[in-house]
C-alpha cells in the first residue's frame, strides 16, 4: 500500500486491482468439482452467482480498490443467448466479454481476448495487481510478461485444474476447493438444474 501526506494525515491508498476471469474454464471446472452437470456455454444464473461468491471469498475485496472484473467466455446459440448471459454476468458486477462459439470449434478466442486485455491494461498501468482466474499452463507466458511491466499477478483456481507452473509463477495463488462458499453453491446449482429439467 502507498501512503500520501494530506493535511498532515497519512492517507492509505489501496492497490488497484483488475480481475481477468477465464469464465468458460472456471465454469467447466466448477461443474466437475461439484459433480453437477451444466454447460459452461449456457450456464444457469446460479452458477454465475456462485462464481461471484467463490472469487470474493478467495480474495479479500476490502484490501483492494477493484477497478474492473472482466469475465471472458463463449456462448453457443443465438444473439439472444449472448445477450442473456451478458445480462446474468452484469447482474453479478462482472464486465462480460462474450464470444459467440460455433459448434465443434475450439475456444482459443477466449484465451486470446483475455491475454490482450490483461496485457494492454498492464502496459497502460491501469492496475497494480492483476488477478487471473484460470488454471491452464497456456497462461504462463502472460503472467511472466505482465510481471515484466511491474505489476503483481495473483492467480486462483480449483486444485485439480490448476497448473503447478502457473501457480509457482504467480506472486500469490489461491485454491478454491476449500472455500466455505462452495457447499452452499452446490445446493443452489443443484436445485436450479433440477427445476430446469422438470
Amino acid at each position: 500500500m502507498a501512503f500520501n501526506s494530506f493535511n498532515n494525515k497519512r492517507v492509505i491508498q489501496k492497490q488497484r486491482v483488475m480481475f481477468f476471469i477465464d469464465g468458460s474454464n472456471f465454469l467447466n471446472q466448477l461443474s466437475h468439482t461439484l459433480g453437477i452437470e451444466f454447460s459452461a456455454h449456457k450456464p444457469p444464473a446460479s452458477a454465475v452467482y456462485c462464481a461471484n461468491n467463490i472469487i470474493k471469498s478467495a480474495f479479500n475485496y476490502g484490501e483492494f480498490n477493484i477497478i474492473r472484473r472482466y469475465w471472458f467466455g463463449s456462448v453457443q446459440g443465438t444473439e439472444k443467448d449472448v445477450t442473456q448471459i451478458k445480462e446474468i454476468l452484469s447482474n453479478q458486477h462482472f464486465d462480460p466479454i462474450i464470444l459467440k462459439k460455433n459448434k465443434g470449434k475450439s475456444e482459443k478466442g477466449v484465451d486470446i481476448s483475455l491475454t490482450i486485455e490483461m496485457l494492454v491494461n498492464a502496459f497502460n498501468q491501469n492496475y497494480d495487481i492483476g488477478i487471473l482466474i484460470a488454471g491452464d499452463e497456456d497462461y504462463l507466458g502472460l503472467v511472466q510478461e505482465v510481471k515484466r511491466y511491474g505489476q503483481q499477478v495473483f492467480t486462483g483456481f480449483f486444485e485439480k485444474g490448476f497448473s503447478k507452473k502457473l501457480r509457482l509463477s504467480s506472486d500469490v495463488s489461491r485454491f478454491f476447493n476449500n472455500i466455505e462458499a462452495l457447499e452452499p453453491c452446490k445446493n443452489r446449482i443443484f436445485l436450479s438444474t433440477q427445476e430446469k429439467n422438470r
